[in-house]
């Protein structure tokens, strides 16, 4: 193998600079003492290139020359042992491609055509062995350890600028077929492991880190079992991303599937889980703003329990749902941008009026912050924040401004019982979401429709209706209207097949006894035709109204007593024909100072032939005598 001399004695340096040149012994324990320090391994062969000895001197290479007799040991025959290594036992030189050294000290080792230019291009610092190799397509290059003992281990390990055999290193081994150790018991026969422990003392953190660069296109974590073809991925911790795991093991209880844990989880952000969740023990929901999202919730358990440890009874106890009711469009100008940690905040240069749950859509700001989006934050009057997922946005003027517009704000409805009044309610439109008590008494909210199939109640009070008079209703086996409109008037009523009345009937101060025995009441036909002959005892008023100063009686005058005026002027009354039935009576009466005179078409009968009435306030009767015979007596004047 080649190897440079670099600093001599400057008279050796002459000599070896001669073609041919003898050596003194002085001036070869030089040249050994120069070897030895500058010497370069390099493809694992010979530590000397030794061209041979001839005519008793032995040749370093082609210019210089040591005569042989004055080396400690003549050196072996070179012939039949190209790539051998020249050892010695103290008193003989051999070569040999097995050699064994109890110990050996270099500053660096190349191994390898090309180690030393590999060390060089790379810039490797303080590389104590360079091995270097060119290996088939597909195929690998390797340092191999090999330790034949099954109940041993085989590994390669660092150690610390202190470490120990205790302590103080990372080892990464394979275990023999045999291997059986209390001390490392977490391994068993055939275990590749990877070790780490940190010096005794120590001040340092003692931490394992398994971590990649950032020049890589992806720069994953990749963890595989099961063999090393394609498909054999189980976990996957891409950066800045996520830990995924990626194992098709159902889980059945909380000791199975592809991630089971013994101990607890702590989880400080979101949780999305598309299948179904079984949880053995309790669930505990603390803290402010906790928040239990899910598309469709079934207990199997009978009883759903909330408002543990109340006995205080100091909270409201509630079931409530969300929703959006539509709101007059809020429109504000954006004038200001950021967005950290995929928060987008948005500053208007007005106050904005909006509230947390809005439902508010953003133009004219720029494609990252354009959308709809559900207001999660107000800090101020001038600000809102929205989720939003996107590379941070550093705070910056919006030019020219936008608009964000809210035109849907977040409502709450439930049912809940009220701690202030024990009260169960059910409500809607409360715009404050509730967190331990439920405002009732807050702007728009109001309370909400129920319907049931059924209702059982011990008191109730509908509207207006108190208890006590839903209580009247007791007892009902039908329609009420029904009933009510099958009930007679009181007024003119009509009634249809046999009455009964009560055998004593009080009318003010008047009561009447009725027959014992049973008897059909009179209709009003009959009433009507039994009082007929005592008409004028039942007369009514009425005023008849002259025209062209006279008045003709009407079939609806009879049985009443008219009060006749024409206020001074003198008027006539006119009794028809063919209008009154024999026994019909007309009252008349002059009210007024001019005088009535009563003519008829018929036979009008009079005592000494006196038709009118003898002044104001005079009376006279008409008697109907006969079929359009008429006969007039009272106050009269010829």
């Amino acid at each position: 193998m080649p190897f440079t001399l670099t600093t001599f004695d400057a008279a050796l340096q002459a000599k070896l600079n001669t073609a041919s040149v003898s050596l003194s012994a002085q001036d070869y324990l030089l040249l050994t003492k120069a070897v030895q320090t500058a010497i370069s391994v390099s493809e694992g062969v010979n530590l000397l290139d030794l061209k041979g000895s001839a005519n008793g001197v032995a040749s370093l290479d082609g210019n210089a020359q040591v005569p042989a007799n004055q080396l400690i040991n003549s050196l072996p025959s070179q012939a039949s042992n190209s790539g051998k290594v020249l050892t010695t036992n103290g008193s003989t030189a051999s070569w040999t491609n097995s050699p064994t050294f109890t110990s050996l000290e270099l500053t660096t080792i190349y191994v390898g055509a090309g180690a030393l230019s590999f060390n060089t291009s790379a810039a490797l610092t303080s590389a104590m062995a360079v091995f270097n190799i060119t290996s088939a397509i597909n195929s690998y290059g390797q340092l191999a350890v090999h330790n034949a003992t099954a109940s041993s281990s085989t590994d390669v390990i660092a150690y610390a600028n202190n470490g120990t055999d205790s302590d103080g290193w990372i080892d990464m081994g394979i275990t023999g077929a045999t291997f059986n150790s209390a001390t490392y018991g977490i391994t068993g026969p055939h275990d590749g492991y990877i070790f780490m422990s940190a010096p005794a003392g120590t001040t340092g953190a003692g931490n394992l880190v398994i971590a990649t660069g950032d020049n890589g296109t992806e720069n994953k974590i990749v963890f595989a079992a099961g063999g090393y073809s394609s498909g054999t991925t189980q976990m996957e911790i891409t950066p800045d991303v996520n830990v995924h795991i990626e194992i098709n093991t159902p889980s059945t209880s909380s000791t199975t599937g592809a991630l089971t844990v013994v101990g607890g989880v702590g989880v400080q952000g979101d949780m999305n889980i598309a299948g179904d969740v079984s949880i053995e023990g309790t669930i505990t929901f603390g803290g402010a703003g906790t928040t239990v999202e899910t598309a469709n919730l079934s207990v199997t358990d009978p009883f759903v329990f909330v408002g543990t440890n109340n006995q205080a009874d100091i909270v409201d106890l509630a079931f409530i749902g969300e929703y959006a009711s539509s709101v007059s469009p809020i429109a504000t100008t954006v004038n200001n941008k950021a967005l950290t940690s995929n928060v987008a905040t948005l500053t208007t240069s007005a106050a904005h009026n909006y509230l947390a749950g809005d439902v508010v859509t953003i133009t004219g700001v720029d494609a990252t912050f354009n959308g709809v989006f559900n207001i999660i934050a107000v800090p101020t009057a001038t600000t809102f924040t929205y989720a939003k997922t996107a590379s941070n946005v550093t705070s910056a003027a919006v030019s020219p401004t936008g608009t964000a517009t809210v035109n849907a704000r977040r409502k709450f409805a439930g049912v809940a019982r009220d701690a202030s009044d024990g009260v169960i309610k059910a409500f809607k439109d409360a715009t404050t979401k509730p967190t331990s008590t439920i405002d009732f008494s807050e702007a728009g909210l109001a309370y909400a429709d129920m319907r049931v199939a059924g209702l059982t109640a011990s008191s109730l009070t509908v509207g207006d209706v108190s208890s006590t008079e839903i209580g009247y209703l007791d007892g009902v086996t039908s329609a009420i209207q029904t009933q009510l409109n099958a009930k007679a008037p009181t007024a003119s009523p009509t009634f249809t097949g046999t009455v009964t009345v009560p055998s004593t009937i009080t009318s003010g101060s008047y009561t009447y006894t009725l027959p014992a025995a049973t008897a059909t009441l009179a209709t009003t036909a009959d009433i009507s035709s039994a009082i007929a002959p005592y008409a004028p005892l039942l007369q009514t008023v009425a005023t008849p109204t002259f025209s062209s100063n006279a008045y003709t009686l009407q079939s609806g005058d009879k049985d009443k007593v008219l009060l006749l005026s024409n206020g001074s002027t003198a008027g006539t009354v006119n009794i028809p024909t063919g209008t009154y039935s024999v026994g019909t009576v007309l009252t008349l009466v002059q009210t007024g100072s001019g005088q009535i005179t009563i003519a008829s078409s018929g036979t009008l009968q009079s005592q000494g032939s006196k038709y009118k009435l003898n002044g104001q306030y005079a009376s006279a009767q008409v008697i109907v005598t006969a079929t359009n015979t008429f006969l007039l007596i009272g106050n009269l004047a010829a």
